[in-house]
């Protein structure tokens, strides 16, 4: 467990600036997790996973702008149907919640990275050989 532990701290580690081609919202997304994401096991191998976190959250914040401006319904020729946005708004949720156990950035995720496995007790052989 240890040799595992030292291991990832190893690797390469995470950048600390977001690559250029995300847009605004997800650049500053990105500053603002990198920083907390030093507590967890993520390196430099887990960008793409960071950077689709992070274009998704642009994504979810872009389509809600919409969805609060021109409302989750809207009126067609054919009657009325559900935004476009509202859908993307609820596949970026979906995205969202996925990549984020992906990456350890809600609860119980982290508590699968973060908590220890019991470690098997070492076998006392001195005190196996008192009990006999």
């Amino acid at each position: 467990m240890k040799a595992a532990e030292e291991q990832l701290h190893q690797l390469t580690p995470l950048q600390k600036t977001p690559p250029t081609y995300l847009d605004s919202t997800a650049k500053k997304e990105y500053k603002r997790i990198t920083k907390l994401l030093e507590e967890l096991p993520i390196a430099d191998l887990d960008l793409s996973l960071v950077v689709a976190y992070c274009q998704t959250y642009s994504n979810y914040i872009y389509a809600t702008q919409r969805v609060n401006e021109e409302g989750m319904v809207i009126e067609t020729e054919r009657g009325t149907k559900l935004s476009s946005y509202y859908t993307a708004q609820r596949d970026s949720t979906d995205r969202l919640i996925s990549l984020s156990n992906k990456l350890g950035l809600n609860i119980d995720a982290r508590m699968k990275v973060i908590t220890p496995k019991k470690e098997e007790k070492t076998k006392d052989e001195f005190g196996e050989m008192l009990n006999d």
